[in-house]
Parts: C-alpha cells; structure tokens; sequence
C-alpha cells in the first residue's frame, strides 16, 4: 500500500466523549491494514489509554489531535494534546502505569512530556 493511502489526521475536542471517534478511526485504518480482531482490539484499548492519559494532564487540553498511516509494514500512531494554556481540574495521570499499560498493547511506545506534562503519545505495531 502506498503511504498516503493509509494515512489519517482528526482533530477532536479535547472532551471523553470524542474518544469514541479516535477509537472507531483508528480501528478502521486497523481493518484497513488487515489486523486480526485481537489486535484491533488492543489498538482500541491503546486509544482509550492514549487519550485518557492527554485528557489529565496539568495543563488543559483544547484539542486532541490522531495522526495514523500505514507505511512499511507497519501502523504507526500519534496523538498530541494541543494545549490551551488554562489549568486542568483533573488530577494528573501517573506516567509509569500510563506506560506500562501501553507497552503491554503496542509493541514499540514513546510518551513526550515537558513541565507542562505529557503532550504527545506515539506507538507503531507490524500489519
């Protein structure tokens, strides 16, 4: 497949009930690159953890944005937190046990934070 055939950007707002659409996204490009009911179902429970992780973070969230493509043999995944400034009202996620969860769904993770915490969660897996 060529590279910008399996490629995906949403942008949603940054709100728990606009998960479901990075989730139903993300499971179709799945389905696209031929992945068995068991990963496709990782790939869902990775987003959920993805954005809840975004959602709770120091600094609010305006928007969240889902960046996918299919390219090499593999699905590669990025969501980013654009970020408006104001404080959150929610207790931040912990990091390690964001982490480790991800890492036992997605075989290769990279979580990018700064003093405003984490903005950027990436991971790939082989179609």
């Amino acid at each position: 497949m060529a590279d910008k055939q399996g490629e995906i950007m949403l942008s949603l707002p940054a709100d728990r009930d606009f998960v479901l659409l990075a989730r139903m996204a993300l499971s179709g490009l799945g389905m696209v690159a031929g992945l068995d009911v068991d990963l496709i179902d990782d790939l869902r429970s990775a987003t959920d953890e993805c954005c809840d992780c975004l959602l709770h973070q120091p600094i609010k969230a305006e928007r969240l944005e889902l960046r996918a493509r299919i390219s090499d043999g593999r699905l590669y995944c990025c969501l980013n937190a654009v970020r408006s400034g104001g404080v959150s009202d929610v207790p931040p996620s912990d990091l390690e046990i964001t982490r480790g969860v991800l890492e036992t769904l997605m075989p290769d993770v990279s979580l990018q934070s700064d003093a405003c915490g984490v903005g950027s969660i990436g991971f790939s897996l082989p179609v």
